[in-house]
């Protein structure tokens, strides 16, 4: 143990010895469990049927793993019920136009057989399977002695999914389990805007991380004061002022500007507001950078641009690392800019497309938790892929020549 200058051993309380580290760790786990308690019960709890979830929200899920051992009635053609993407067409019951009769059940039962669990949904057309007549062999046959592929909707009769060959079973199974997902990404049209927020997500953080680095190189090895210091008030600027302080002067600019319900619009947007987090981090990485290294390039020959490109940028991957999750977490999760500037279906982003979904849908509690389970998974990969850098960047700043 330490000693003082007149040797003597200094007198520390029984808490500092022996209860400090115990309660960090405790504070650490406790803090952990609440944190990570949700995302672990939305995860089970998206596999679950919403009769599962309105009667006991922490159960286990079990309807959709268990279907296999349960029996699916041949239903009607409804109009209600959703058909996957392309499957009329191939049989030739709409045209690829979408000329034809979606209408004509005659015809689409002779084709395509309905199935519906009785215990998921049962009635409201929103759980079936379908599966083609003709795929079918026709020695198939339930175990009273039906032929399966004769069956049409109406006559009563059941069928165990265990009747069908393997594939089919494997098929149905697979399906009913993962029924929330393919619910909400194709009945929510989550495609579309998903492939809308990695637009906005990507383009907007590339931005941002380029000027900002360009802006913090600027300021912090080029000697220009006054330049500096007119940069450095509008940045402090930015930080005053928050996105939704400026919704309504926004809307209006960009309404006159013509770019509501564009790409471009919702962009310059994020590039804004994320520029001057951007400029702060970059510019006090780059401050403690030796400056004899951008003199060595200069001796060399290098251009100030050869010199951003050849030798800040490498060196300050920990901080660029750190300004892109960041801003990409912000933008990804952003949902009050986008609902106001983009009313538009193409041009929404995956949270306000959700938020409509489950407006649509407030009854299928399966479905909504599904859709934020799909909106949070890019999230987590992001973060726990890079958060060592993460930590380095905003440590970089204390690095001094």
């Amino acid at each position: 143990m330490a000693k003082t200058e007149k040797g003597e051993v200094p007198k520390t309380s029984f808490f500092s010895r022996y209860g400090a580290k115990p309660l960090s760790y405790f504070i650490f786990i406790l803090w952990t469990i609440i944190t990570v308690a949700p995302l672990f019960w939305m995860a089970y709890s998206s596999f679950k049927t919403n009769e599962e979830l309105t009667k006991d929200i922490y159960s286990m899920p079990y309807e959709l793993f268990h279907v296999r051992d349960g029996y699916l009635d041949v239903v009607e053609p409804q109009t209600n019920i959703v058909y996957p993407k392309g499957m009329l067409e191939k049989l030739g019951i709409v045209s690829k136009s979408g000329r034809g009769d979606t209408k004509n059940y005659t015809e689409i039962n002779k084709k395509i057989m309905i199935l519906e669990s009785p215990n998921i949904g049962a009635h409201k057309r929103i759980k079936v399977h379908f599966i083609l007549r003709d795929s079918l062999p026709a020695d198939l046959k339930t175990s009273d002695g039906r032929v399966i592929r004769d069956i049409q909707p109406g006559e009563g009769v059941q069928v165990k999914v265990s009747d069908f060959p393997a594939l089919i079973q494997a098929k149905i199974n697979w399906q009913t389990i993962w029924w929330n997902y393919t619910s909400a990404w194709s009945r929510g049209e989550l495609g579309m805007k998903f492939v809308n927020s990695i637009i906005y997500t990507l383009i907007s953080t590339f931005l941002v991380v380029l000027l900002g680095l360009m802006l913090g190189y600027g300021t912090t090895k080029f000697k220009y004061k006054k330049v500096s210091a007119i940069i450095a008030a509008a940045i402090g600027l930015g930080y005053l002022l928050d996105v939704n302080q400026l919704l309504v002067p926004l809307f209006l600019m960009l309404t006159k500007m013509h770019l509501t319900n564009t790409h471009v619009g919702i962009i310059l947007v994020y590039v804004a507001f994320g520029l001057p987090m951007s400029v702060m981090l970059s510019s006090t990485y780059i401050r403690g950078l030796p400056y004899s290294l951008v003199e060595s390039a200069y001796i060399d020959g290098a251009t100030p641009f050869k010199t951003f490109i050849a030798i800040i940028v490498p060196m300050t991957v920990p901080v660029i690392v750190t300004i892109s999750i960041m801003t990409a977490l912000g933008i990804w999760n952003e949902f009050l800019l986008v609902l106001v500037m983009a009313s538009a279906e193409a041009t929404k982003s995956l949270p306000v497309g959700i938020f409509s979904f489950s407006s649509r849908t407030g009854i299928q509690l399966g479905w909504q938790i599904a859709a934020l389970i799909i909106a949070t998974v890019p999230v987590l990969i992001v973060y726990f892929s890079s958060q060592k850098k993460l930590a380095e960047g905003v440590a970089g700043g204390a690095i001094k020549e």
